[in-house]
């Protein structure tokens, strides 16, 4: 995980810990103000409950597929899988000072499809 520091509004400096990995990372249950949610498309709001419910139980956030960053990764809920950056307060994973959610995508069934007909 890497380190990065912000200036809040009242100009002091404010550390806070990217989420970064190559591979699975196993997220602890965490606390944080859905206030510090952004969002790159007002249509995912309505689905945030599911993925806050996952961050505050605990989850798996596995690396999103094909993007050349170690930043991005995709945590599925019940029926969405959510696309996102996380920053923590610390290296613990207890508290999440940031979330970005960059897509939000339905959950595809798994469908056998057989050919020979």
């Amino acid at each position: 995980m890497a380190l990065h520091k912000r200036r809040e509004e009242s100009g002091r400096s404010v550390a806070r810990v990217l989420l970064e990995s190559k591979e699975p990372v196993e997220l602890p249950p965490a606390e944080f103000d859905e206030e510090n949610a952004t969002i790159e498309r007002e249509e995912f709001r309505p689905h945030l409950p599911q993925l806050f419910y996952e961050l505050r139980e605990g989850c798996w956030a596995d690396p999103a597929p094909m993007v050349q960053s170690d930043s991005i990764f995709v945590i599925q809920g019940e029926t969405r899988d959510f696309w996102v950056r996380i920053w923590h307060t610390d290296d613990t994973r207890t508290g999440i000072a940031k979330l970005h959610v960059l897509s939000c995508l339905p959950v595809a069934p798994n469908l056998k499809i057989n050919f020979d007909g």
